[in-house]
């Protein structure tokens, strides 16, 4: 699934990263490209199912609203960012990542969060409580997912190139009491 995956993908457009041009990016995949991926939805949505459970405290059904491939060249590098307009990001790797290219995490820069914390010579630290994350060793095939406000970063690669699919979920719909937003049609 992620050779036909990357397949499909590569087949876009790519377009430099204003930043580095060691680092390109493909055109996103629209809603409804994605939705022609049936086995991928499938091995994804229990996924963002839990994760949002997660985040909302409810399992709700999601949609993949946008998808595309990153692809770093030795030198490349992705400067700190989060993703607007939807609430679970992530990142599906295609390639093993130098150690040097790891997903950085940060905790937000300030206003979000509440100001205490828990560390102590018996407390550990994890990733929702550090403020600063790195996976331990990424190898293709992995999947992190994140908040999407959550900062991230990945420092220059010193390896081989580094290929990723970084993708955007939102859930159906959210509902507080009475007041309800949906993201997509009824079925």
């Amino acid at each position: 699934m992620m050779n036909s995956l990357q397949q499909r993908i590569v087949k876009s457009p790519k377009v430099s990263n204003t930043q580095s041009q060691l680092l390109t990016h493909t055109e996103p995949l629209s809603a409804k490209e994605i939705d022609k991926l049936i086995d991928l939805k499938e091995a994804l949505n229990p996924y963002l199912r839990d994760f949002g459970f997660l985040i909302f405290g409810e399992y709700l059904e999601w949609s993949i609203k946008e998808m595309w491939m990153n692809i770093s060249k030795k030198g490349g590098h992705q400067l700190i960012h989060s993703h607007a307009n939807s609430f679970i990001s992530a990142i599906i790797y295609l390639s093993d990542i130098h150690p040097s290219a790891r997903t950085i995490f940060h905790r937000g820069m300030g206003g979000n969060e509440f100001v205490f914390t828990n560390k102590h010579q018996d407390s550990s630290t994890t990733p929702y409580n550090a403020d600063r994350w790195v996976p331990d060793e990424i190898k293709r095939g992995d999947l992190i997912l994140f908040p999407s406000y959550m900062l991230h970063a990945v420092p220059p690669n010193e390896g081989g190139q580094r290929i990723t699919i970084a993708f955007n979920a939102l859930p159906n719909r959210l509902k507080s009491w009475d007041y309800e937003v949906r993201f997509t049609e009824k079925s």
